[in-house]
C-alpha cells in the first residue's frame, strides 16, 4: 500500500475513531462518576476517548506505510472535527467563544495529538524493525 493511502486511511480512522471514543467516553461519566460526585471531570473523559482515537489512527497509518509523517498526518487530521465536537458539546455560556476554543485545544485536543505523535514514531520504527527481520521464503516452482 503506498503511502498516500495509508495517510488517509489512518486519517479516517483517527476522525471515527476519535468522533466514537469522546462519545461513548461522554456517555460513561454517569457511570464513572457516581451521583452526586465528580471524581473525574467530563473532558478529561472526551480527552481520553478522542487521544485514543486519535492514537489508533496514527498507529494504523504508520504501521501500514513504515514512516511516522502519515501517522502525523492522521493524527493531526483526526483532531480538527474532535476540537469541533469537544467545543460543541462542551458549550459554556460561562466563557467566551475564543476563550473555550483555546481551552479545549490546549486542554483536551493537544495532549493526545502529541501522544499519537510518539505513537506514530514508535510505531514507524518497530515496523521499520520488524520489516527487516522478516526472511524471504523461496519460490514455489
Amino acid at each position: 500500500m503506498s503511502d498516500e493511502r495509508a495517510m488517509w486511511l489512518g486519517a479516517a480512522i483517527a476522525v471515527v475513531a476519535s468522533l466514537l471514543l469522546t462519545t461513548v467516553a461522554a456517555a460513561l461519566e454517569s457511570s464513572i462518576n457516581a451521583p452526586g460526585t465528580r471524581v473525574v471531570a467530563p473532558p478529561v473523559l472526551w480527552g481520553v476517548g478522542g487521544g485514543a482515537g486519535l492514537v489508533l489512527g496514527a498507529v494504523v497509518a504508520s504501521w501500514i506505510s513504515r514512516r511516522t509523517w502519515p501517522g502525523v498526518f492522521a493524527a493531526v487530521v483526526g483532531a480538527l472535527p474532535y476540537l469541533l465536537l469537544v467545543v460543541v458539546g462542551y458549550n459554556s455560556s460561562d466563557l467566551r467563544a475564543e476563550d473555550q476554543i483555546v481551552g479545549s485545544l490546549l486542554i483536551v485536543v493537544l495532549p493526545g495529538v502529541l501522544v499519537a505523535f510518539v505513537a506514530a514514531w514508535l510505531t514507524a520504527v518497530l515496523a521499520r524493525a520488524l520489516a527487516g527481520r522478516r526472511v524471504a521464503e523461496p519460490a514455489a516452482g
